[in-house]
């Protein structure tokens, strides 16, 4: 489900292996799941995200972390996301944890897609131009 991919963000201990955290996926995010449920996400380029989740406009879960790269190319790469802090205010969601999907780049850094396994997570950058 979605779900899983939320705590992907989740968003976020860091593998050595990994590169680098890096301004291509840094921004603010916003992925529309539908039925009323909106996920916010704030990347930074220094390696931390934060994000909500937003159900029937409430806040209903947030979350904290770290994040590292493995990029293939400009658009391209995987991603790990370590969360931190996880807070579930109300609903079904489960507490976070480390998440491994591999990422898209699009539109010029106006759309970032995240995949793991068969899910697949799509989120626009609200703050690129």
């Amino acid at each position: 489900m979605k779900y899983k991919l939320l705590l992907f963000i989740a968003a976020l201990a860091i593998s050595p292996g990994f590169a680098y955290a890096d301004d291509h996926v840094a921004g603010q995010w916003q992925a529309d799941l539908g039925h009323g449920v909106i996920i916010n996400m704030d990347v930074l380029a220094d390696g931390h995200w934060t994000s909500e989740t937003i159900q029937d406009n409430k806040v209903v879960a947030e979350y904290a972390g770290t994040y590292k790269l493995t990029p293939r190319d400009d658009t391209h790469g995987r991603i790990v996301l370590t969360p931190y802090k996880s807070h579930v205010i109300s609903g079904n969601h489960h507490q976070a944890k480390v998440e491994h999907d591999n990422y898209v780049i699009s539109e010029g850094g106006k759309v970032a897609t995240f995949t793991s396994g068969k899910d697949k997570l799509v989120f626009h950058n609200t703050t690129a131009e």
